[in-house]
């Protein structure tokens, strides 16, 4: 018995030493969060701080800025009372609000430091009982599980093994009384296999308790790597208790169980109370007012931590005590550095008043002595600063002006002068050339088919064009030694300007005669002819230019501008690319074109056009399926005018939409109306111009409305547009074209092969016709060449499922040769010559009676052959 009586001893003892460390690690670990929470205290200190700085900071900040504006309002003061008040009230005033604002500072400060402080001694303490609550519940499962391994320890020695399973009564009770009197433990049990009572030790009522206990909690498992061995915390009789229940087991069998109950006594609770700084107690949650916090609940008890609020009091009046003291010394400080602020601020101010007095005077090269590193040499350095950007603003005033000026006589694009500037020479140049005898010439150039460039490449690079001309014309100037600085007064007798868009004049003094203009005049043209590289594209230029001469064509400057620019227009007439005179017989010219203007329009209005139909013949059938209108003018003094001589002109103006508008309903009306009358339905050609091309979806909408309002059925028009018609917007163009083709109307290509002819751009067309034009027609005869080009388009065609009509067919063989190479349809003075409506619908009625009376005469053959048969 005393052998393992001894081994128990020993085995407790082990136990005992490999607590300790635990325990000290738990004491290490509780010094740090101490050491924390006291290191949490200091940061929320050097917080307030920072914060009360940043306080003082933006309230002296406001200080500063309210004495500038001050200065400000002291400026635009009379010298007398701007004395009196830097001398007398403005100090006063500077000292009350200084000292107003030093004691708001600190009575702030005071404030903000012990609400702060209040709140971060509340929070440290709380802070406090937290960690204490942790480190309390840890020392009790430490506790907890130093019970476990001394009964564990016990369970497993061979002695304890041998003796269980004997499960002798005495002998058993006589080793729980001991085990109960090594470990103090209140209560000892030992139970078989099936959890039932064989032996123990103990008080009786503990022990019932124990069982009764057993049987009702479910305890909680402690990780012992053996499933049934438990701690529990309970509660007896108002005392806390704790209790583990460990599985005897041998050879991996489990043969029953040791229960022991040991009380927590004060002792134990004390021995924590010191690890943890605070103190450990169990009661039965009584209100308290102290700082206190439960970590366990067994039954109706609490393990309580509980600290107290005695040393955050001291340091919080200590704390408030200390900043009542500073502030007031603070104060004090305040108010003697505001009174010698106020004074040294006066010094400043009449600086800064003589300062103003000297710039009003229009000194803007004085400047403020501006050594000082405080917010009076900050004042100095800005008004310096003042100083130097009105200074720089004036300057830059003068250059803009400059600049504007410039830019008024200048062209923005080319540099060279604009036509103001021309107009100020041209006066000038006019003035030197009556006082000095000598003679004078005005170039006007005009860049032919400049607006194709822009429509085919885009207005960069026609601004490109423009510059690269203007050097050109340029270069001629000074090869020729004429050339002055362009839009100066220079000492050259060549003067180049731009009027606008591509017009550009060419002012010559000095001249003797007319070799010498025409000389310039070769030497632009042949300048201008060479390519230009314009985004990759190689463009050739042409020029017309029109010249005048002073004194013999005029004396004044506008005449002769106006002179120069009507010989211009006769040059770009002739075809461009030349160089015309002013003569007398221009302004006739001049003035037949301004009278035929305003004719058309007249025409317009007092319905003088008139339509004529040329019928087209089809080589198939030898019928009139369809008819062209062709547009005549009936001039009450010039009779039957021809299109050649006004149509040009109304394109010019764009006379030509409301022209075109009325020849389609014309035309539209007319077929509607010939039908009323019996003339068999024929398809009507109408020629559309690219002025109305260009309304886009708003010519389609009327095509539209006019179909519909007549009741014409579409297919029986057609409508014929010009190679020319698709420079501007060939995409354009083919989406209108392809909205009327959709409306049922036939389109036709007119004049096809005197513009730019191509598969893909004939592919690409959604048209129905193409129209050979006469020229082509009237070599077939004669020239191979001709009626092989003739033969191309025809084939050409109809590989595109295109019908072919040929104009201008005047003879018999040209029908023929039209006609064998599968022709459908001709057109020309051998069929028809245009004729009015009235005859026209007489030719269409006697060529239908005329095909019936062959049909008639046909079908009669046919049954007197029969007959005779």
């Amino acid at each position: 018995m005393s052998n393992w009586k001894q081994a128990l001893t020993t085995r407790a003892r082990n136990a005992r030493s490999a607590l300790a460390p635990r325990l000290q690690r738990s004491g290490a670990k509780l010094r740090e969060l101490l050491t924390g929470g006291r290191k949490h205290l200091v940061g929320l200190t050097i917080r307030t701080w920072k914060h009360l700085v940043g306080l003082t900071i933006r309230t002296w900040k406001h200080l500063v800025g309210l004495t500038i504006r001050t200065w400000k309002q002291l400026v635009g003061m009379t010298l007398g009372t701007r004395e009196r008040l830097v001398r007398i009230t403005l100090g006063t005033r500077l000292f009350l609000v200084l000292v107003s604002m030093a004691a708001a500072t600190s009575l702030t400060i005071v404030m903000l430091q012990d609400r702060s402080l209040s709140g971060d001694l509340q929070r440290a303490a709380e802070a406090r009982l937290q960690s204490t609550s942790g480190v309390a519940s840890q020392l009790l499962d430490e506790h907890l599980a130093a019970q476990f391994e001394r009964y564990r320890t016990v369970s497993t020695t061979p002695q304890f093994i041998a003796n269980f399973e004997s499960h002798h009564g005495p002998t058993l009770s006589h080793y729980a009384k001991g085990l109960a009197e090594q470990n103090e433990a209140r209560v000892i049990l030992f139970t078989n296999g099936e959890g039932e009572e064989v032996a123990g030790c103990g008080d009786e009522e503990l022990r019932i308790l124990v069982r009764e206990h057993l049987e009702s909690v479910s305890p909680s498992k402690v990780d012992t790597g053996r499933e049934k061995a438990t701690t529990s915390l309970v509660a007896l009789r108002g005392v806390p208790y704790s209790m583990v229940n460990i599985p005897v087991q041998d050879d991996a069998q489990l043969v029953g169980g040791l229960v022991a109950l040991e009380a927590i006594s004060l002792a134990e609770l004390s021995s924590w109370s010191r690890l943890c700084g605070a103190r450990v107690t169990v009661d039965d949650g009584a209100v308290s007012d102290q700082l206190t916090s439960a970590f366990r609940s067994v039954g109706d008890l609490q393990f309580r931590v509980t600290i107290s609020y005695d040393s955050e009091r001291a340091a919080l009046a200590n704390s408030r005590t200390n900043a009542i003291v500073g502030g007031l010394a603070g104060l004090a400080l305040a108010t003697l550095a505001s009174l010698l602020l106020a004074r040294s601020l006066v010094r400043p101010i009449l600086a800064i008043q003589a300062a103003t007095e000297r710039i009003a005077g229009g000194d803007l090269q004085f400047r403020l002595d501006s050594g000082r590193s405080d917010e009076v040499g900050d004042v100095a350095r800005g008004f310096n600063l003042m100083l130097e950007r009105l200074d720089q603003n004036i300057r830059e005033r003068i250059r803009i002006e400059n600049q504007i000026s410039h830019l008024a006589y200048h062209d923005s694009l080319t540099g060279l002068g604009n036509r103001r500037l021309f107009k100020e020479r041209f006066e000038t140049a006019i003035e030197e050339s009556r006082s000095g005898g000598s003679g004078l010439s005005v170039i006007f150039l005009d860049l032919d088919r400049f607006k194709d460039v822009n429509d085919t490449l885009g207005h960069t690079a026609g601004d490109e064009l423009l510059i690269e001309v203007a050097k050109r014309i340029d270069g001629c100037l000074t090869a020729m030694g004429v050339a002055g600085e362009q839009g100066e007064q220079g000492e050259g007798r060549g003067f180049l300007a731009r009027l606008g868009g591509d017009e550009f004049t060419v002012l010559l003094s000095g001249v003797e005669d007319h070799q010498e203009i025409e000389v310039l005049a070769k030497r632009i043209l042949r300048a201008l002819a060479a390519p230009v590289n314009l985004r990759e594209q190689e463009v050739r230029l042409s020029a017309s230019m029109g010249i005048a001469l002073a004194p013999d064509d005029a004396d004044d400057a506008e005449t002769l501008l106006r002179y120069s620019d009507m010989a211009m227009f006769h040059a770009k007439n002739r075809g461009g690319r030349g160089y015309e005179f002013y003569s007398d017989s221009m302004q006739e010219i001049a003035s037949n074109r301004l009278a035929l203007e305003r004719k058309i329009q007249r025409a317009l209005e007092n319905e003088e056009f008139e339509l004529y139909y040329q019928p087209k013949l089809d080589l198939a059938t030898g019928q009139v399926k369809s008819a062209e209108a062709l547009l005549r003018w009936r001039d009450p003094v010039l009779g039957l005018v021809g299109p050649a001589e006004f149509i040009p002109m109304a394109e010019e103006t764009g006379a030509i939409v409301p022209i075109g508008e009325w020849v389609l309903r014309e035309a539209v009306e007319q077929a509607v109306r010939w039908q009323a009358e019996g003339v068999p339905p024929v398809r009507i050609a109408v020629n559309v111009s690219a002025r109305q091309l260009e309304c886009g979806d708003d010519f389609a909408a009327k095509i539209a409305d006019l179909l519909e309002e007549t009741g014409l059925d579409p297919s029986l028009l057609d409508l014929e547009i010009t190679e020319s018609a698709m420079l501007k917007d060939e995409d354009a163009v083919i989406a209108l074209l392809e909205n009327l083709r959709d409306q049922g109307v036939g389109l036709a290509l007119d004049d096809f092969g005197t513009g730019y002819s191509s598969l893909s751009y004939l592919r690409r067309l959604p048209i129905n016709t193409l129209k050979i034009d006469r020229s082509f027609i009237m070599g077939v005869e004669t020239n191979a060449e001709e009626a092989a080009l003739v033969e191309s388009i025809i084939s050409m065609a109809k590989t595109l499922n295109l019908r072919v009509v040929a104009e201008g067919v005047e003879t018999r063989k040209q029908q023929r040769f039209l006609d064998d190479l599968g022709c459908d349809e001709i057109q020309g003075f051998l069929f028809s010559r245009p004729i009015d409506a009235t005859d026209a619908a007489e030719f269409l009625s006697r060529k239908r009676r005329k095909r019936a009376r062959k049909k008639a005469t046909k079908k009669a053959t046919r049954r007197s052959n029969k007959s005779a048969a």
